[in-house]
């Protein structure tokens, strides 16, 4: 077991160097010249020194992004005490246990948040203020996405290297292993539904900034609606992927809809005979929906979008964003769909869970 762990170790540790030496490789800040990775990084620092000097509520954002990646290494630091003082101790410290465990998921999380944030708001900036300096040049689009995907990759290497080597040492020093590890997976059921939610609250202010229909005129609301309107009278064409398109939605919908009407009917409704086997087609029912409804619009947002450019704006009551924008809105919306995800199936595995031990 031990080889084991040390082999997923380094085998992370030389994914996490390759990722490190690839975006180095690839630079969003793009020199004149060839640097070596010491000189690059200079670089960096140098840009974002300027990029915070120059607006001011991107310095408290990464004064922010500073902060939350430090309360992150004290947390896991805090974590590991824990585990080396109290773990080791004959009487099992429950506190102390869920505490460490607190802590080290607190930590991962916290080391998340600024590769999440940070690059795309400095490159958004970037994009918007050119500058005088002929001794680097802005990546484009796609290698800006490419370099975030892998700076992403590379803080879940160091969060899974993270959990993996907490979970191993303190199985290897409690007294009491099979409990621990039973308490850490307690924590993280409760912490992934929480960091959900979180997430998915956090893009809202984000979706409506980055919002790719801008209103001009008309009810609040009804841009989606009035682009539809458009596209099927300037491209007739359209009418019927519209149509196909919006009815599938509703259908996913539904669904989501009829597999809680089903819980309520078979169960919370009825006051004598109540059938908990619903639960699974009900379940079925809401995992089915949701991938309808995430496939569509996964599928049809882009090409929706594409549509768009194709209208005569003089007679809309919509502007339409740009690409970078709607880009921005794409983005924040995959995370939203994500956290929106985790929580509908966190919420009907819980469902079945109930009804399967105490139903």
């Amino acid at each position: 077991m031990l080889v084991i762990v040390w082999i997923l170790l380094v085998l992370l540790l030389g994914l996490m160097g390759w990722l490190e030496y690839h975006n180095l490789q690839h630079p969003v800040i793009q020199p004149a010249k060839n640097l070596a990775p010491r000189a690059q990084l200079q670089l960096q620092h140098q840009v974002r020194q300027h990029v915070t000097d120059q607006a001011p509520r991107l310095k408290w954002l990464y004064y922010g992004m500073a902060a939350c990646w430090w309360l992150g290494v004290i947390s896991l630091l805090v974590s590991c005490y824990l585990v080396s003082a109290k773990l080791t101790l004959l009487i099992f410290p429950i506190r102390s246990v869920v505490t460490s465990i607190a802590l080290m998921i607190v930590g991962i999380i916290l080391l998340m948040i600024p590769v999440l944030v940070w690059p795309t708001q400095s490159y958004d900036y970037l994009i918007g203020h050119s500058t005088q300096d002929h001794h680097w040049q802005l990546a484009d689009t796609a290698t800006f996405e490419h370099y975030r995907r892998f700076q992403i990759w590379l803080v879940l290497a160091l969060d899974v290297f993270i959990l993996i080597g907490w979970i191993s040492w303190a199985y290897r020093v409690s007294t009491v292993p099979m409990v621990t590890i039973e308490y850490l997976l307690m924590v993280v059921a409760i912490a992934v539904p929480v960091v959900a939610l979180i997430t998915l609250l956090a893009q809202l202010p984000y979706l409506h900034q980055n919002r790719y229909l801008i209103p001009v005129s008309g009810r609040f609301g009804t841009q989606h609606y009035h682009a539809n309107q458009a596209l099927m009278q300037q491209q007739p064409d359209l009418k019927s992927r519209l149509i196909i398109v919006n009815v599938v939605r509703i259908i996913g919908y539904a669904l989501g809809l009829y597999a809680l009407w089903l819980l309520y009917a078979n169960i919370l409704a009825p006051a004598f005979t109540v059938d908990t086997s619903i639960v699974y087609p009900a379940a079925a029912f809401a995992i089915i929906g949701l991938l309808i409804v995430l496939t569509t619009g996964g599928v049809w947002l882009p090409r929706f979008y594409d549509y768009l450019q194709l209208l005569d704006n003089k007679t809309l009551t919509f502007k339409l964003a740009g690409s970078d924008r709607f880009r921005r809105f794409r983005f924040h919306l995959y995370y939203f769909k994500l956290a929106f995800s985790i929580l509908w199936i966190v919420i009907w595995a819980l469902i079945i869970g109930y009804i399967y031990y105490f139903g």
